[in-house]
Order: C-alpha cells, then structure tokens, then sequence
C-alpha cells in the first residue's frame, strides 16, 4: 500500500488533518494545566477582634457581636443608620488548589470603621452606622460580594503596634477547615512596614493579596479579592 504525500491529500483530507492538528494544540495547555496546582492564600491570623469570638487586648476589651449582623452590607448600622467613610465593593471567588469553585462557602469579613474601631471594641468611639461585620455564602460560581467602607490604617499602644488598612476575611463550610486571610491595597500607607504584608516573600502572592480598586462611572469604588484555600 502506498502512503500518500501532503500534495496527494484532497482538499477535504487536508482540511480534516489540520483540524486535528488544531484540536492537539488546543488541548495541550489544558492537560499540561490540570496537573499544576495553584498556590493557597496565604494564612492570617483572624487577630484579636474576631466578632464572633473576640479576645481583645490589653487595655482593649472586646464583647462579642449578638446576635451577629446578617447580610453583605457593613455601610448599613442598626436602625438603618448609614457608615461613615468611603463606600467599596468587595467580590472575588473562592476556591480549591486545582482552581474548582466552592458554591455554598461562608465567607465572613471585618474591619475597622472609620474612627480606626472595630465594632466590638469597647469604650470606644464607634461609628453607630457600622455594621463592623458582614456574612455572605458564595453562589454556584463560587462568588461572593460584600458592601463596606475604604478601611484605613490604625495604630494602638501610642504607636507601638502600627498596620496598614485591611480587611479580615474567613472562609469555612462543607469539607473545609476553617480558614483566615487578610486583604490588603495597593498603593495604601503602611504596606512595606507592615508585619502582615512584609512577611510575604513570594511576590506573586504578595500581589494575589493586594486589591486595586477601579471605579465605573456612576458606582463607588470596587475591587476584587479570590481565595484559593489550601488542601485539607
């Protein structure tokens, strides 16, 4: 049997084989991809003022939030008062190290109010239209989107301890072990000297960490944060 050279294929032949070709080429990323893993968010401590569990520090009593503010909207205080501050959105995806999405996953934050307070601070100047806390669970596309304020950096203990504007953010649910992480901004006073972000040597995670905040004419400012939780 004879074996058929390029110019002896029809035009039909020809137009199959680089198809074929094409169909290759175009699966080869994705094989090579579904072998590499992509790096957990790094862990952060969820830190003294945890609202549902907090312990404080010295000099700085905390009381647990109860019953817990329900919702993705911290700019909305009891009684419907409205935050101080700049309003932002917050959204991202959450998922697993082979890059599945996790539908159904609670995702909580916290933060500081304007005056530099959390909610469950006591004896402190608060902003009563700060919900301090928001809880959310992500949709079938493993998203999530809260409504907060800009947060800013704080100091205490005269400036002894100093950090950068961030927003705590713990995810659990379904199979997960409960999981802390920050999330910082680009660009925000602080970063390099803050313990948190400094400790981070990886510069693609350090990068992964940092929100950068556009706004579209007509909203407020927003960013987007994913989580990537590690293995179990």
């Amino acid at each position: 049997m004879s074996v058929k050279t390029m110019t002896q294929f029809s035009h039909d032949d020809r137009r199959k084989f680089i198809g074929w070709l094409a169909r290759i080429f175009m699966l080869a990323p994705l094989v090579a991809g579904a072998s590499t893993k992509l790096k957990p968010t790094p862990a952060v401590t969820v830190g003294p003022f945890y609202p549902p569990q907090p312990m404080g520090l010295p000099f700085f009593g905390a009381k647990a939030l109860s019953p817990l503010p329900e919702g993705n909207d911290l700019t909305i205080g009891p009684g419907g008062k409205q935050s101080e501050g700049e309003k932002i959105s917050l959204s991202g995806r959450v998922m697993n190290t082979a890059g599945q999405v996790l539908p159904g996953t609670r995702v909580e934050i916290w933060q500081v109010d304007a005056r530099g307070h959390y909610v469950v601070e006591k004896a402190a100047d608060k902003d009563p239209g700060f919900a301090g806390y928001g809880v959310v669970s992500t949709d079938a596309a493993g998203r999530y989107v809260f409504t907060t304020i800009r947060p800013e950096g704080y100091a205490r203990y005269g400036g002894l301890i100093k950090r950068a504007a961030h927003i705590h953010l713990r995810v659990s649910g379904p199979g997960l072990t409960p999981f802390a992480t920050e999330v910082w901004f680009a660009g925000a006073p602080g970063n390099e000297r803050d313990s948190f972000v400094s400790r981070i040597d990886d510069p693609q995670l350090r990068d992964r960490m940092l929100v950068r905040l556009s706004k579209l004419e007509g909203a407020h400012p927003s960013g987007t944060f994913d989580v990537v939780v590690p293995d179990a």
